[in-house]
């Protein structure tokens, strides 16, 4: 099963690393392939290094910083193509266009103007619970 984050569900599953996206993230990962794009990753790594942030991370054994780093740099990696603008938040189509060059089956997300798409070309976009439903039947 491959699947994309969100760049909110990272932060998330970092703050709460016992959360449905930091289940996702650390006790599920071996279930699914981890896919980003170049655009995601700097979008990630911008975000994730706020000192705002970085204060509020749970630090915990094999659940932190470090390791969800660790695990970006093994994801593999989509060279998307442009597509046009779908998201009510075009910031966002570049989860989208990572979907439609890797065949993602979900996009993992707790943004409303992503999910209020549902799905894109064959691609669900679920919240971090009923992601993790998935995961569990497949």
């Amino acid at each position: 099963m491959k699947i994309i984050f969100d760049t909110v569900t990272l932060v998330r599953g970092l703050i709460d690393p016992f959360s449905w996206s930091g289940t996702l993230l650390f006790e599920r990962a071996d279930d699914y392939e981890w896919i980003v794009s170049p655009e995601i990753v700097a979008e990630y790594l911008e975000v994730i290094r706020r000192p705002r942030l970085m204060r509020k991370y749970l630090v915990t054994e094999n659940r932190d910083l470090g390791e969800v780093l660790a695990r970006i740099e093994q994801a593999t990696l989509v060279q998307p193509t442009p597509i046009p603008s779908i998201c009510r938040d075009p910031s966002d189509d570049k989860f989208l266009a990572a979907a439609d060059a890797s065949d993602a089956d979900i996009i993992v997300s707790i943004d409303n103007d992503l999910l209020s798409l549902i799905s894109y070309k064959g691609t669900r976009i679920l919240t971090p619970a009923l992601a993790l439903e998935e995961i569990g039947h497949a």
